[in-house]
């Protein structure tokens, strides 16, 4: 079943209401000294390995009742979910005007080579010397970040093959199919044996935390947000 525009408009005043109902309750909940309530969160794969676990963790050792939602998708797919407020915040890559925003880290796009491969003795491999070499990368928000690196070096990717996770990208990397270009922060959330460069330039791009009012966020949504800053943001590493 479809929504009309009226129809989208008033699921969108209900969640607002319920995020409402939910502060409250966590305000009551805070007066009281209890950790009660739910939080939903979203995150595109990767960050969802890497960010979530150890918020979750380090949330959950002092607030042991409080009850995490999790959705996972797209970047795209996070995005809309914050602004719809299917969600109470995602990490996702930025920007968004959209929405109150609150960067995490920088992430830079690095190069993962097959045995053997020439340039393999190489300190950092420029983006010109991959000038229409077999490239694999994944989609779901690597994609704009890689060919506008390449744009700016005046360089032509050639995409051999386009993944949708991180684990075929390194397999086919393996079996010598290509070399790969993936975010540091995916492959880190990924075991392997393989050799990898930085970029010259680097390509990079930048993650961050969308919330769609900050001010008006429950305690859950500010602990979360105010949790990831003090493990993740780039000033703490």
């Amino acid at each position: 079943m479809l929504l009309t525009d009226i129809g989208h408009k008033v699921l969108l005043e209900f969640r607002m209401m319920l995020q409402s109902m939910e502060k409250v309750q966590q305000q009551v909940a805070a007066e009281k000294g209890l950790d009660v309530g739910t939080i939903t969160i979203g995150a595109f794969p990767s960050a969802s390995a890497y960010f979530l676990p150890p918020i979750i963790h380090h949330i959950r050792q002092h607030y042991p009742n409080l009850v995490f939602d999790l959705h996972e998708g797209s970047t795209n797919e996070v995005k809309e979910w914050v602004h719809t407020r299917e969600i109470e915040a995602g990490i996702i890559l930025l920007p968004d005007p959209q929405v109150d925003v609150i960067p995490l880290c920088q992430d830079d796009m690095v190069i993962l080579l097959p045995d053997g491969h020439p340039l393999q003795s190489h300190n950092k491999i420029a983006i010109r010397d991959l000038n229409q070499q077999d490239m694999i990368f994944c989609k779901g928000g690597h994609e704009i970040a890689i060919m506008e690196g390449f744009e700016r070096e005046q360089s032509q990717l050639q995409a051999q093959f386009i993944t949708h996770n991180i684990s075929t990208l390194v397999s086919m990397v393996r079996q010598g199919l290509g070399m790969g270009i993936v975010s540091s922060l995916a492959l880190s959330t990924f075991p392997h044996n393989l050799t990898v460069k930085e970029t010259s330039p680097l390509i990079t791009r930048q993650i961050g935390i969308a919330v769609p009012s900050l001010h008006n966020a429950s305690l859950a949504v500010q602990l979360f947000v105010r949790t990831a800053q003090e493990l993740f943001t780039d000033s703490k590493q």
